[in-house]
């Protein structure tokens, strides 16, 4: 969705609260992308200051357009509010103030390939350094050995350049697993604000499995204490649970995977700030 057009005349500065949204410029007949903007990043700072410095000027339109990527909350702060209280306190160059707000990130492949890949929306991306990793597994097994001998994740993924991007819950910013859970199982955490499943009322439908984009949810069969199948006393078949990362929360030292990498080949990271 269009945010703000190229051309137009702002008469307010765009702050980015949440999300993510495209910088463009026209280009020949389609558009290029100048920028990202994340939370804390502004748009349209420039014009604006311009039209309060040079009341009479020209040529005050916004030189690049403004569009979504997914779910992007923006508060528009009014261009009168700024002329009266931002504008006249400003002891430093706007132009300065642009860059530090903003990074052009035009060329930077890897950002571009994790918007295509829809990876940007990750807190929690589990990306792994082939440079690095010796395929020795280590971290699977603790991850089986930390959730009751099923791992939380597979060990392959999409790669771009020497990383791969592992299927492990991402902990998404917008994660839209959450939507349609009939009991409310899978939800975000009090503490940390990590996407968690509640086993216990969890019942195993898969809605969650479906909904993520990623295929980063599994449903696994549930075993006893004996390592025995449990099974559904009316229809007899095996009882499955939605399965995924849940960054160890119940551990102190974080992640089991993480920690018993021993070549530090896998991170976990706000693919935002990894890409740049």
């Amino acid at each position: 969705p269009v945010i703000a057009r190229q051309g137009d005349y702002p008469d307010g500065l765009l702050m980015v609260r949440a999300g993510f949204a495209r910088q463009t410029v026209k280009h020949g007949n389609g558009t290029k992308t100048i920028n990202y903007l994340g939370a804390g990043n502004n748009f349209g700072l420039h014009p604006l200051y311009n039209a309060w410095k040079n009341p009479g000027a020209e040529d005050l339109a916004l030189g690049s357009g403004l569009s979504a990527l997914g779910y992007v909350d923006v508060v528009r702060v009014p261009a009168s509010v700024l002329a009266e209280y931002v504008f006249p306190n400003i002891e430093q160059p706007v132009n300065t103030i642009v860059a530090a707000s903003q990074k052009t990130v035009a060329e930077d492949a890897l950002l571009e390939w994790a918007v295509d890949e829809r990876f940007i929306n990750g807190r929690q991306t589990m990306v792994i350094d082939l440079n690095s990793c010796v395929r020795c597994d280590d971290c699977v097994r603790a991850c089986a050995n930390s959730h009751d001998g099923n791992p939380r994740f597979r060990r392959h993924g999409k790669i771009v350049d020497n990383w791969m991007v592992a299927n492990a819950c991402m902990h998404c910013a917008d994660p839209v697993c959450m939507i349609g859970c009939p009991t409310g199982a899978i939800h975000r955490s009090m503490s940390g604000g990590m996407v968690v499943i509640n086993d216990d009322t969890c019942i195993g439908c898969g809605t969650c499995a479906n909904s993520c984009p990623y295929e980063n949810i599994s449903l696994v069969q549930i075993a006893d204490k004996q390592g025995m199948p449990v099974v559904d006393e009316a229809t007899h078949r095996p009882i499955m649970k939605a399965t995924k990362c849940d960054l160890c929360s119940d551990q102190l030292g974080g992640p089991a995977c993480v920690r018993a990498c021993p070549h530090d080949a896998l991170k976990r990271v706000d693919f935002r700030e990894f890409a740049h």
